[in-house]
């Protein structure tokens, strides 16, 4: 295997032809949005996106009125999703930033962090200077509702799985093999990708992710550290898609909506 990329790199260039067809990012904002009727005493009008990436859910946030600002590391990602916005004639603040540090001077009514990106952060350490930072953003009031992946669903290892698209430009082909570490409940998985166009390859490179993988109980511990209480944690029947259903062992990808803890 080729030496792997920084994460997001040249994978930000085919990050949403990939993922247009495996996420609905409508549904998601759907769900947002009864996330807020069901715990907010009123609608949000700032919300802050940790780990905003391409800005897929910001964009059909900010359409419904909602003032987004996403903030992310990657600067590929934030290109991305800069022009993105601009070509939908939508105004939104892209910020590049470390989720694990970050003071933007403002309360906002409501964070959010989706698709697994609050897993990216490893250590106990950064996951605390997280949320402290998300605390100082966030109205007293507000809501920081996100996903984590749960270590009881994480599927026996190595697995691997591989998609295929084609367009009219290219055609992408990823393979995936992920492993797991039982100790530090660390899912990685090594992505390599392989561009065509033809029988000619366009191009070729690899990328390797570590996410962080908790049971509810340990992610409630971790949030009252940082300063947050657990609400609530919801799973769905089939264990991927989001619901208002029980967590139950199966139940790999996990919604979390917690509160600061009042002082």
């Amino acid at each position: 295997m080729a030496r792997p990329e920084a994460r997001y790199g040249r994978f930000a260039k085919y990050y949403d032809f990939i993922y247009e067809r495996l996420l609905d990012y409508g549904e998601d904002v759907r769900y947002l949005e009864a996330i807020f009727r069901k715990f907010l005493p009123q609608k949000p009008r700032t919300i802050l996106d940790l780990g905003c990436g391409t800005g897929s859910h910001d964009l059909p946030l900010a359409r419904r009125g909602f003032a987004l600002t996403g903030l992310d590391l990657s600067a590929s990602q934030l290109a991305i999703a800069r022009r993105k916005a601009r070509e939908a004639g939508l105004r939104i603040r892209f910020v590049r930033g470390d989720m694990r540090s970050f003071d933007l001077r403002t309360e906002f009514d409501a964070a959010i962090c989706m698709f697994g990106a609050f897993g990216y952060l490893l250590k106990t350490a950064d996951v605390l200077r997280s949320l402290r930072s998300i605390g100082r953003n966030l109205s007293p009031e507000g809501l920081f509702a996100f996903e984590f992946w749960q270590s009881s669903a994480v599927r026996p290892s190595p697995y691997q799985s591989w998609f295929h698209r084609k367009g009219r430009e290219f055609e992408l082909v990823r393979l995936s093999e992920a492993r797991y570490d039982f100790q530090s409940k660390v899912l990685a998985v090594d992505f390599r990708f392989v561009i065509l166009r033809g029988r000619r390859v366009l191009d070729r490179f690899d990328e390797v992710h570590r996410v962080r993988t908790y049971s509810v109980p340990e992610m409630r511990t971790v949030l009252r550290r940082g300063g947050f209480d657990l609400v609530r944690a919801f799973g769905a029947a089939n264990g991927t898609k989001k619901g208002f259903g029980p967590v139950r062992r199966d139940t790999f990808r996990v919604f979390a909506v917690c509160r600061p803890i009042r002082r």
